[in-house]
This record gives C-alpha cells, structure tokens and sequence, in this order.
C-alpha cells in the first residue's frame, strides 16, 4: 500500500512540474514602454495568445520597425525576449531588468521617470550584428545595443 501511494504521489508531482515548466511567461502589464532620447520601444502582450510584439524607433532606421518576440530565458524578475529586427531578419534580444532596490535608471538626459512614473526598469535591445543588404536597405547598420529605461503600462 505504502508502494503504490508513494507511486502516486511521484506521478502528481512529476505532473505538476512539467505543467509549471511549460506555463509561459507573462508580463505583469499589457504594454512595456521604453527607451531613451533617441530612441523608443513598446512591447504589447497579445490577448489572444498572450505572444509579445514590439514597435521600436530608432535613428538608423526611417520607419518604425516592428515584429513578434519569444520568450527566451531571464534573471529572476527579469525578461528576456527573442525576435527578429529589419528586413534581413537579423536576430534581437530584448533584456528588461528591474532596477535594484535604492538605485535608479537614467536616460541620456539625466531623467529618472516620465509620465508613468519612476523609472522602474532598465532596457538593452541588442541586435545581431549586420549589414543592410544593399543600397536599398531599410536602414543604416545597427549598434550593438540600445541601453535606456522604462516602465510596464495599462494603456
């Protein structure tokens, strides 16, 4: 008896785990907002399929430029999400990070917040290096990274 109740319980708990390791991670707001003087992003949770999006502007780039991101692993309390940038589908990783207690994330201008407040997370977007492809590219080539700050929204 003893045998098959142990048998049991490693059977719910063998269960329950993969259940929690395939539950995919969530932001705690629909939308991240951030950046810094000469550049900006907004990563939006999809309702639907809980998937994230982003829109980023930057200076190399004349248009805004947009894709879907995956989940990809992070510190805790972090994110980091995994995507495509431009039209050679350049690899980009997103990093958001909390700022650690007592300290502050600035932007180029020495600002602390904006209007949702404090800033309460730094951002990297780290894009793959590469070339634009030709003449005709959308864009100029990227940096290795755009570093500023930001904040989960409602709106």
């Amino acid at each position: 008896m003893r045998t098959f109740f142990a048998a049991a319980c490693a059977l719910v708990l063998a269960g329950s785990g993969a259940a929690a390791h395939a539950q995919q991670t969530t932001f705690p707001a629909p939308k991240f907002r951030g950046g810094n003087t000469d550049w900006q992003v907004v990563l939006s949770t999809r309702q639907t399929d809980l998937s994230v999006v982003y829109r980023l502007r930057v200076p190399q780039a004349a248009d805004p430029l947009s894709s879907g991101l995956r989940h990809g692993g992070a510190a805790a309390g972090g994110y980091e999400l995994i995507g495509t940038i431009g039209v050679e589908k350049t690899s980009v990783t997103v990093k958001i990070a909390p700022v650690p207690l007592g300290g502050v994330c600035k932007i180029d201008n020495g600002l602390m917040g904006d209007a949702y407040g404090r800033f309460a997370y730094s951002i990297d977007v780290i894009p793959e290096k590469s070339k634009p492809l030709s003449t005709k590219a959308d864009h100029k080539p990227w940096p290795a990274k755009w570093s500023g700050c930001g904040n989960f929204t409602l709106d």
